[in-house]
């Protein structure tokens, strides 16, 4: 398995166990301390942390049959940007950061769908083998 491949196991992993930290405070540490709008928020980002963590481990399934694709690899950068910029920028803002720090969540977003178009055209370009 290529080293970018297991590298982004890593990342999912920690990054999927940060999301389970962050839904458990988000549950049992913000009710009552933040509006009932920003505990929505607070769950969708998590939500997407979730699921675009183990989009980069579905990257790194795929980075095994195409070890050589710029396109997986591209994909994966702007899969972590998305975590980052999307959820990343509604935790901090929850949690204190100035509001203008949330106004980079749209950009995590279209990280999020132009990692999950690359991903499909590599996908749709890996040949069969045998």
């Amino acid at each position: 398995m290529p080293k970018f491949s297991r590298s982004l196991f890593l990342i999912a992993g920690i990054s999927l166990m940060l999301a389970a930290m962050l839904s458990a405070y988000g549950f049992h540490g913000l009710p009552g301390k933040v509006p009932e709008a920003k505990l929505a928020s607070w769950a969708w980002a998590n939500q997407f942390q979730f699921l675009h963590s183990m989009g980069l481990i579905l990257i790194g399934l795929l980075l095994d049959k195409a070890p050589g694709s710029w396109l997986l690899r591209i994909a994966a950068g702007f899969m972590m940007l998305g975590l980052v910029l999307f959820s990343g920028s509604i935790y901090a803002e929850i949690l204190g950061a100035p509001p203008a720090v949330g106004e980079v969540a749209p950009m995590g977003g279209t990280s999020f769908m132009l990692a999950w178009l690359l991903t499909g055209i590599a996908g749709f370009r890996i040949r069969p083998q045998g």
